[in-house]
């Protein structure tokens, strides 16, 4: 009996010690299997890092390239300052090599190429003594086509310096979307000047069903007030001799620069602000549904060309003030109306308000299609700046690698 006790006493010490063994090998493997871990994380981590700036390098680059102004040492030099800025501690792990970037003028294309290097640490006793990567991201600009819409406020606030920083920033504008020089961005642009009326020019016949008569329009009354429906009985645009005129008459979309750059210096400021009537006439230059008033290289696409964007830039310095139909309630309830009836659409409404006020403020950021297509402008240099910014957003750019 006591012989069999010390077997079991024996076995019982052998099998802990082979326990205490086996455990010791599996803390050995897991904390090697913890510190690979850790090495492959701090390769992914320098790996996004780096993604996330040769993206940003990318786009800046591309935009750069589009816009048709830039040499191509200039958008290097703008990929290699967008790749610094949003490196962030992305090379905390690991060493980065230079960046290369290649441009292709004639596809709109620019490359970015860059590698790093990661040492590993306890990933060194398998042998593996650093982590090489490289990263390509590749741009181009999409041919998607613009149609876009100039609401441009010329009412009697407008006065003075106001008219000439509003010329300057619709002026610098039309440059950007219309470049001379580089890929074209496949865009047109319409103006649609306003004040207490749009002055429909040549087309005034057309859009008032009257066979004789030139001059100033307001918003149309009925079932159509509030919607893009072609002109006609029913749905034409109101009019009275007596209603003040602005000078500057409505242009159709187009790619003729010269006319709209002639059209932006000639304009003036007089009058109150009917701002629902520009906002009308915005989205009607951009409605397929008023293609038979336009001309043939002025008609717009089709809601559903999936290859276009349709959008309106609706500016003014001041509240919405005047109406003339009574029955379709004040000038800001129906530009509101508009708004949400053209975005329905799918047409993006930028909204610019210019030391504009509360209330004008407070209904351009309703009317723009999301809190980053709405810009406040406190003086010349910020219209101009918002200006640009709603240009750069409508060069659609898309990373293709």
């Amino acid at each position: 009996m006591q012989h069999s006790m010390d077997n079991l006493r024996r076995a019982a010490r052998d099998e802990h010690g082979g326990v205490t063994i086996l455990f010791g090998l599996m803390l050995v493997v897991l904390v090697f299997a913890a510190g690979v871990a850790v090495d492959v994380a701090r390769v992914f981590h320098a790996r996004a890092g780096l993604v996330s700036a040769a993206d940003a390098a990318a786009l800046a680059a591309g935009r750069a390239l589009s816009e048709g102004q830039h040499t191509d040492a200039q958008v290097t030099q703008v990929a290699q300052n967008f790749f610094n800025a949003n490196m962030g501690n992305a090379d905390t792990f690991g060493s980065v090599g230079d960046i290369t970037v290649q441009i292709d003028r004639s596809a709109g294309k620019v490359t970015i190429d860059v590698a790093a290097r990661v040492p590993m640490t306890l990933a060194r006793v398998a042998g593996f003594k650093s982590m090489d990567f490289p990263v390509t991201s590749e741009i181009v600009a999409s041919q998607r086509e613009i149609e876009l819409a100039l609401v441009l406020d010329v009412t009697g606030s407008m006065r003075g310096m106001k008219i000439s920083d509003l010329r300057e920033a619709a002026t610098d504008l039309v440059e950007l979307m219309l470049p001379d020089t580089g890929r074209q961005s496949k865009a047109r642009v319409a103006l649609a000047p306003y004040a207490e009326s749009v002055n429909a020019g040549s087309y005034f016949n057309t859009v008032t069903g009257r066979k004789s008569g030139t001059g100033c329009v307001f918003e149309r009354s009925g079932s159509a007030r509030f919607r893009d429906d072609a002109p006609a009985s029913g749905a034409y645009a109101g009019y009275d001799k007596n209603v003040p005129c602005p000078s500057a008459t409505v242009q159709p979309l187009t790619t003729d620069k010269a006319t709209l750059k002639t059209q932006i210096s000639r304009l003036s400021a007089s009058g109150q602000t009917a701002g629902h009537i520009g906002t009308a006439w915005g989205w009607y230059l951009v409605s397929p549904r008023w293609s038979s008033v336009w001309p043939t290289a002025s008609k717009p696409a089709d809601y559903n060309a999936s290859k276009t964007i349709k959008a309106v830039l609706l500016m003014t310095d001041g509240a919405f003030n005047t109406q003339h139909v009574a029955a379709n309630g004040d000038s800001a309830a129906q530009a509101r109306a508009l708004c949400a009836n053209m975005k329905a659409q799918g047409v993006v409404v930028y909204a610019v308000a210019f030391d504009a006020g509360p209330s004008a403020e407070t209904l351009l950021s309703q009317c723009a299609s999301s809190p980053g297509h709405y810009f406040t402008a406190d003086n010349g240099a910020d219209l101009k700046s918002a200006f640009q910014s709603v240009g750069r957003s409508l060069t659609d750019l898309h990373l293709t690698q």
